[in-house]
């Protein structure tokens, strides 16, 4: 087990042997070559929140199911011109 400084927000964090054997299963082989994955510069917060910057947000309206006239909660507004249903109904 190494234990390590976040370069982000100098947090100390373990690197587990388990973490280091699946990097080494992970790495890539380009031409009989291995390419080895290196152990994480960030702690597991400051890597949550460097993958979360890049999530799709979503926002969701209010509309009623143009089958069953129920409210329901959609991706798409009441003013978008497509059909939506409610899942029960859809399905």
């Amino acid at each position: 087990m190494e234990t390590k400084t976040c370069k982000q927000c100098q947090a100390s964090f373990d690197v587990t042997d388990k973490d280091l054997e699946f990097y080494e299963k992970v790495s890539p082989v380009f031409e009989g070559k291995k390419y080895s994955i290196p152990s994480p510069q960030l702690c597991p917060d400051c890597r949550f929140q460097r993958r979360a910057c890049y999530r799709q947000e979503r926002v969701l309206y209010k509309r009623k199911c143009d089958f069953t006239g129920k409210e329901i909660v959609s991706l798409y507004s009441p003013e978008s011109p497509y059909t939506v249903y409610e899942f029960a109904t859809w399905r």
